[in-house]
């Protein structure tokens, strides 16, 4: 039997774990599989950029905001996310309207100081890496883009 307080204990524990992902993240690279492997920088009006803001609330739960440009279109959308009970994983939803009107769910995970995410805020990725920036940091010119080979 669980002692009584081992359900506050893994509330806290979460909201731990979250606000360590809070704050303002920023693209740094897309990963994509090809024929050829090269790793180039591309100017973000050629591809998708994205910034993301999180902030844990009480209860674990997160928010924030999404600021993407897709070929050089401003697209902002409210964030909602949270941890993935026990596996050091975060989900985070949003509504994209590019190319398509979709609902966007990826999973998200800390590897050392970068985050990771899955793939549908990015079209044809495999994976995107974000790297923490000040909140009022200008955007950066390019992305770097790592074809892997199939």
């Amino acid at each position: 039997m669980l002692p009584p307080y081992a359900g506050l204990v893994a509330l806290f524990l979460s909201v731990c774990q979250a606000a360590r992902i809070d704050g303002t993240w920023e693209l740094a690279r897309i990963f994509r599989s090809g024929a050829t492997g090269r790793t180039r920088a591309v100017p973000i009006d050629s591809t998708v950029y994205v910034r993301l803001t999180l902030e844990t609330h009480p209860g674990g739960w997160m928010g924030g905001r999404l600021y993407r440009r897709y070929f050089g279109q401003p697209e902002g959308s409210k964030i909602e996310a949270g941890p993935l009970g026990g596996t050091n994983r975060f989900i985070i939803g949003v509504e994209l309207d590019k190319p398509t009107w979709q609902r966007a769910r990826s999973a998200a995970w800390l590897v050392g100081s970068r985050l990771r995410l899955g793939t549908p805020l990015v079209p044809d990725a495999d994976s995107l890496e974000f790297r923490r920036v000040a909140p009022d940091a200008p955007y950066a010119p390019t992305v770097l883009e790592v074809v892997t080979r199939q």
